[in-house]
């Protein structure tokens, strides 16, 4: 039986966003090389993609992203506007759908997502949500009454919050202080060092 001398042909880069189901702009976004004569994004061949994949543990590729994934939860709001109707939802980090409540007439996403907050079960999971949720009511509610973390978004909308921020991750010798500088020649000596 003879074999078939048939070549492999290299897909184009038209076929291989197909082949990938991405644009010329989601390609550059990824970083893939330009072809420079035709100036379109390359992206590897399908058989890289398998070649790479098929060498990746998945036992230990869950163990490191799955219990990070379990413990995110994140909130967003959405707007239908034809339908003048506001949602706010909270999914997993694995992308699990966790839950959802309309947003009252006259109200805002806020409290919403604090009563979503209510039915969900936080304790040892870090909350995700954009700035409109960083307020006082809502981190209270997730640390103290859930037994949550949070990791939220500040603007400097919130101007008093922002600067203190600011004012606290600026680099300083030591940490910011109540007590009045010691006056000495150089603030970064410890006495009696040499």
């Amino acid at each position: 039986m003879e074999k078939s001398k048939t070549r492999f042909r290299r897909p184009t880069a038209d076929e291989q966003t197909v082949l990938l189901g991405m644009s010329q702009s989601q390609l550059r976004a990824l970083k893939f090389h330009t072809h420079r004569p035709t100036g379109r994004v390359r992206c590897p061949g399908r058989t890289t993609f398998q070649r790479v994949l098929t060498g990746v543990d998945a036992a230990l590729l869950e163990q490191v992203l799955g219990p990070v994934q379990d413990r995110l939860v994140i909130f967003d709001g959405k707007e239908i506007r034809h339908a003048k109707v506001e949602s706010v939802s909270a999914v997993s980090g694995a992308g699990r759908w966790l839950g959802s409540t309309l947003v009252k007439a006259g109200s805002n996403e806020i409290p919403a997502a604090r009563e979503l907050l209510v039915k969900l079960d936080v304790v040892d999971k870090i909350l995700l949500a954009d700035a409109a949720h960083t307020q006082v009511a809502t981190v209270q509610q997730t640390l103290f009454e859930q037994g949550g973390d949070y990791l939220l978004t500040v603007k400097e909308n919130q101007k008093g919050l922002f600067e203190t921020l600011a004012t606290l991750l600026t680099p300083q010798r030591f940490s910011p202080s109540t007590d009045g500088a010691h006056a000495c020649h150089d603030p970064g000596a410890q006495p009696g060092a040499a």
